[in-house]
């Protein structure tokens, strides 16, 4: 029978119905079977999802390019009523015409051809994330353990641990590195949406939807796309992974989840009665459409090849690329993966061999140059403090690659090979503000890094300190653990093992329940009631997140009591204004005495007389400013 949920009301009451999504999934796809979910749509439109998925776009950098209809986010909803942008994302749920996609074309690195990327609107948009947030929880615990890209609380590094495990676990060295032609451009709509219905999207009406997102024309281009997934759009990751979960299934049935009727003690046991019998050993490890599968000898390599490539003709309607997909024995040639390279050299262990990872050389380098024209076009009459701006800038650049990189076992050689080259040009643009090659603990910047290092690196005084360029060469290797399965942003359970892992807390949900229809009416209090947009009202929850459910003056707990929320400059631009960092969580009383500077505040005691003079000298000199 279908599970149906109730809509949420709140963002906590939203993330419950997360967790039971994936709960009830998983324990199916557990037991053999699929799951079947309907009343999807009603969460999906449900204010807290809206809320949320608005949330989650206005933070990425993409979210104020426009689509083909010029809108943005901030402008045109951001800065609307709060009632006007719930009507009209749900109004789109009920009657939902996507609008064409804006067609755009970016650099492939190191290519000569460009990808080209789809830009929805960004209502479309909006609706794509209400979706995701609910599709996702029910899809995650169905799709292939080893599949690492674009999923949750996974990355490029677990999926080149995985290979460097199976080589070293398996023996096996001949490696299949799989490259399908143009695949999000030949997805097959039928097959997808077939696909989402298969494993639970049982739904008609969300995928109908999906439907109508997949056949969006292209703006100068087309008016109905007959195939594939927009590169660019919120949802197409997810669609992407569940249409090659089906290639995910079908190899690994051959081996790795092949069923047998005995239950053996340990996979290894397991694994030696598989080699008795006469199937093609096979592991697949595959992070968006770039995959591997490592094997045992070329003869089984070729097999897997040319059986690969008719599955994906007959079931996917895909293709092998014949000239990128390559058959490698990593003991002999390294494979290019993600951005790495892998081989297995001989050294001391069972097996004989031991792993060799290093930096793609070729995008190493490219990385490499692209920083050295970085900070020779830094312009010239930049004053020393713009300039250290700059040396920021190309600072958190070098650590992006060491930390990009730092999980190959040659990271050090492989930086050492081009940190010089970056100090020296550095040392070079610094003779105009008198640069000095000082040790790296004697600077004053990034001193979880410099501290530790003696090496000179080419520096600016600024002031008393000492600002410096810091070393690709300050680098070191880092183990990394296999990913742990139970890892998870739907579970309790997986959310405190990322947590362990990373030390990353998950932001807390909005307490949209604080904010009854008359502490709503309370918030919008005083002449500054026609800031109250959407921004406002979604932040004023964040704002109290904050504040930990503490009036910022007086410091009692707003659990009892008229809530309200404070701008500290309500005179910035209307794109400022209501940003997070402006609000301020208070009780009504302390609002009062913020906002009227006539008002007698002896009965406060004397810190939170210090409290409500700071915040009133801040709204005085604000409004100094303004005028």
């Amino acid at each position: 029978m279908a599970q149906q949920f109730d809509s949420p009301q709140t963002e906590t009451q939203l993330r419950e119905i997360q967790d039971k999504l994936y709960q009830h999934s998983k324990e199916v796809y557990d037991a053999g079977g699929r799951p079947a979910f309907k009343g999807l749509l009603e969460i999906m439109s449900a204010e807290a999802t809206i809320v949320t998925a608005i949330h989650n776009i206005k933070s990425n950098h993409g979210s104020e390019t426009p689509g083909v209809d010029s809108k943005t986010m901030r402008k045109d909803y951001l800065q609307r009523s709060h009632s006007w942008v719930i009507r009209d994302i749900q109004s789109a749920f009920k009657h939902f015409e996507p609008q064409k996609i804006r067609r755009k074309y970016i650099d492939k690195p190191g290519k000569a051809e460009k990808r080209p990327l789809g830009i929805p609107t960004i209502r479309d948009r909006i609706v794509q994330e209400c979706m995701r947030i609910v599709l996702e929880p029910i899809l995650e615990p169905q799709f292939f353990a080893h599949s690492y890209g674009f999923r949750p609380m996974r990355d490029t590094v677990m999926a080149l641990e995985r290979i460097k495990r199976l080589s070293h676990t398996t023996g096996h060295y001949w490696i299949v590195e799989g490259d399908i032609s143009k695949c999000f451009d030949n997805i097959d709509h039928s097959i997808l949406l077939r696909r989402l219905y298969h494993i639970g999207v049982k739904d008609r009406r969300v995928l109908q939807i999906v439907k109508a997102m997949l056949k969006a024309g292209i703006m100068d281009e087309c008016t109905i796309n007959e195939y594939g997934t927009p590169q660019g759009g919120i949802i197409s990751p997810l669609l992407a992974n569940a249409y090659l979960d089906i290639m995910d299934e079908w190899i690994t049935k051959q081996w790795e989840n092949k069923k047998t009727r005995h239950i053996y003690a340990s996979p290894g046991n397991r694994r030696g009665a598989l080699y008795k019998t006469s199937l093609i050993p096979g592991c697949l490890v595959r992070y968006a459409d770039d995959f591997v599968i490592i094997t045992d000898t070329r003869a089984h390599a070729e097999q897997w090849k040319a059986k690969l490539q008719i599955f994906l003709q007959n079931r996917l309607k895909l293709a092998l690329s014949t000239e990128k997909t390559l058959i490698t024995d990593v003991r002999r040639k390294h494979i290019k993966f993600l951005g790495y390279e892998f081989k297995m050299i001989p050294g001391n262990s069972k097996k004989g061999y031991i792993t060799k990872t290093i930096p793609d050389r070729d995008r190493l380098q490219r990385k490499v140059d692209s920083i050295a024209e970085s900070i020779k076009k830094i312009p010239r009459n930049y004053s020393r403090e713009q300039f250290i701006g700059e040396i920021n800038r190309i600072n958190s650049q070098v650590r992006g690659i060491i930390q990009y990189y730092q999980c190959c076992t040659w990271v050090n050689l492989a930086m050492h090979k081009y940190s010089r080259r970056l100090q020296l040009i550095a040392k070079s643009r610094l003779k105009q503000y008198r640069g000095e090659w000082i040790p790296a603990n004697q600077t004053q910047n990034l001193p979880h890094i410099h501290q530790q290092r003696k090496q000179k690196i080419p520096s600016i005084k600024y002031r008393d300190i000492y600002v410096g360029f810091t070393a690709l060469a300050f680098c070191k290797w880092e183990n990394v653990l296999p990913k742990n399965q139970s890892e998870t942003p739907y579970s309790e359970e997986g959310r405190q093992l990322y947590f362990k892992r990373t030390k990353k807390k998950r932001t807390n949900a909005r307490l949209d329940e604080m904010y009854s229809e008359n502490t709503s009416r309370a918030v919008c209090y005083g002449k500054w009631g026609d800031l109250n947009n959407f921004e406002f009202t979604m932040n004023r929850a964040y704002a109290l997140n904050r504040d930990r459910l503490k009036c910022r003056v007086c410091g009692g707990w707003l659990i009892s009591s008229t809530l309200c929320t404070h701008r500290i400059n309500p005179c910035l631009p209307l794109n400022q204004v209501n940003r997070v960092n402006n609000l301020v969580s208070l009780h009504k009383k302390c609002f009062d005495a913020v906002n009227n500077p006539n008002q007698d505040i002896s009965e406060f005691d004397s810190k939170t007389q210090q409290k409500i003079k700071g915040l009133r000298d801040k709204l005085i000199t604000s409004h100094t400013c303004n005028n």
